[in-house]
Formats: C-alpha cells, structure tokens, sequence
C-alpha cells in the first residue's frame, strides 16, 4: 500500500493577520465563537495537509493563481494555494464572505 504524501503548510503574514482580526472581531462579541473559528480551522487544516485538493477552486480568475477556497465558521473563508513541486500548501487569507474578495486576493 502506497504511503499518502503529507504536505507542508507555509502560513503568509497576511493571512496571520487576517486570522488575528477575525478571531479579536468574535471575541468581542462571542468568546466560544473565536474559539469555534480557530478550532474548526485547525480540524481543517489537519485533513488539508493530506487531502490538499478536497476544497474547490475559488471561481474568479486570478492568472496563473489557483486559490483554493475551504469554508470556515460565520461565513468566513480560507484561501491557499497547492504548490504540487515542493509539496507545500500556501494559507494565503482568511475573509469574510461578504467582503469584495476577487479585489483584495
């Protein structure tokens, strides 16, 4: 039986602070919802790193850019990208559904 590839996880300064804004904007009105968010982040990344292609392409086109987008808690969104070569999955952004994604990726 052939050994699944596990990938590498590069976290981008600017999806660290996207994660810290959406944590610190829950916080200040739900507690356990800060910390649903960070926990259900955590569950997902945890299949990511073995099944990095189980999350649709965001649909707008970006180039050569392939963000991938998985769902989060309150309607927030995680965007990566899958580098194949060097087995690396780039977190990119975590955004609120209701901003204007296609101008801020």
């Amino acid at each position: 039986m052939r050994k699944k590839d596990v990938y590498k996880l590069r976290y981008l300064p600017s999806f660290d602070t996207d994660l810290a804004e959406a944590e610190n904007y829950l916080y200040e009105f739900s507690p356990p919802a800060a910390d649903r968010l960070s926990q259900a982040l955590n569950e997902q990344v945890a299949n990511l790193i073995k099944y990095p292609f189980m999350f649709p392409i965001y649909s707008n086109y970006f180039g050569d850019k392939k963000y991938r987008m998985m769902p989060l808690p309150y309607q927030f969104l995680c965007f990566y990208i899958v580098n194949e070569n060097t087995k690396t999955i780039n977190m990119y952004r975590v955004l609120h559904s209701a901003k204007d994604i296609s101008k801020i990726l």
